[in-house]
């Protein structure tokens, strides 16, 4: 990123930001974050100490397929008049699973979330 900026926030009101969210408060070269999770939906409360390995569902191992880009962007140089980005208030309730809330600008982000549901309602279970 070319020159200094100053994120200037006036309030933020966060309840919850959690599984690998991230709050970036400024201008940033890279962002990145994962969450993996299991949700493991049964009829009662029963649990199985050798189910939580992730590795062993395909769902976590796959590689994601990233569509190609045809488009090329022409390279622009921007000059701010103003250094600043001046944000007023914010108020989020809950950020999970990889997100980010981000007041500035980045040059790259990569974010990936990946959960496996397992349901199991059967009466017998």
């Amino acid at each position: 990123m070319i020159g200094t900026r100053n994120s200037i926030v006036q309030y933020l009101d966060i309840k919850n930001l959690i599984f690998g969210s991230i709050l970036e408060i400024g201008d940033s070269v890279h962002l990145g974050a994962n969450a993996n999770a299991l949700a493991v939906q049964r009829r009662r409360q029963l649990f199985y100490a050798n189910e939580g390995d992730l590795r062993s569902f395909s769902a976590f191992n796959k590689p994601i397929p990233l569509p190609p880009i045809y488009e090329s962007f022409p390279i622009r140089h921007k000059i701010h008049d103003s250094p600043n980005i001046r944000v007023g208030n914010v108020h989020v309730i809950a950020a999970s699973n990889a997100a980010v809330l981000h007041i500035g600008s980045t040059n790259h982000i990569a974010m990936e979330a990946r959960v496996k549901h397992i349901r199991q309602i059967n009466p017998r279970i």
